[in-house]
């Protein structure tokens, strides 16, 4: 831990260049191969997630069949997405946003659709993030883009993240510099010191000739 701490700063400037390497990458290379297959991936895993717990809490038959198509929707739309962009067309077009739009405004339109009749309760941050899953679902449908534009938020996203990690990691580097400098500068008097207290060899030779 203690080297952790001291050479945190090391980590941080290694993980800068990484994440927004990384994101250079994407728009460069076969960046919507990676954005769309990471999205399909995405929508399988956290379909999957809340089958089962859904399932077994929710009491009533009218919601727990809705909730249930829509997760096999989105169980689809992720398959579709996946093989789609890896065995069919390296790309997606606007296609790929009217999709994610369609998924956005049924996951935001089903939780509401329960909460309106009372069988599912919801705070301020699935109140939120679904009002969000609404107005992004709308614009991405009446404004389909393709997985570009993801590549480029990711991008400036990086470089904001990055540019934090690198200005983080440099104070982490001069704080690391002063405190050496300030071992070095307290460690020279005392090895001054333990000088001054061994007698040189003129001494030493003075002394025996005296004793003698």
């Amino acid at each position: 831990m203690k080297l952790v701490k001291t050479y945190g700063w090391a980590l941080k400037i290694v993980g800068a260049a990484l994440l927004v390497g990384l994101a250079i990458y994407l728009p460069l290379g076969e960046g919507q191969k990676i954005v769309v297959t990471f999205t399909g991936t995405s929508m399988i895993v956290y379909a999957v997630i809340r089958l089962w717990p859904f399932v077994k809490t929710q009491s009533n038959d009218v919601i727990k069949t809705i909730n249930i198509i829509e997760i096999t929707v989105d169980v689809m739309i992720g398959v579709f997405f996946i093989v789609y962009i890896l065995a069919i067309e390296p790309t997606m077009g606007t296609m790929f946003g009217f999709i994610v739009g369609i998924y956005f405004l049924l996951r935001g339109g089903v939780h509401f659709y329960g909460v309106s009749y009372g069988k599912e309760k919801s705070d301020i941050i699935l109140y939120s993030f679904h009002i969000f899953a609404l107005v992004f679902g709308s614009y991405s449908v009446f404004n389909p883009y393709d997985p570009m534009l993801i590549i480029w938020w990711i991008l400036g996203f990086s470089v904001v993240v990055g540019g934090f990690l690198i200005y983080d990691g440099g104070k982490g580097y001069k704080v690391y510099r002063y405190e050496k400098a300030v071992y070095q500068q307290s460690s020279v008097p005392k090895e001054n010191e333990a000088e001054k207290r061994l007698p040189s060899t003129e001494e030493e030779q003075d002394q025996d000739s005296v004793v003698m």
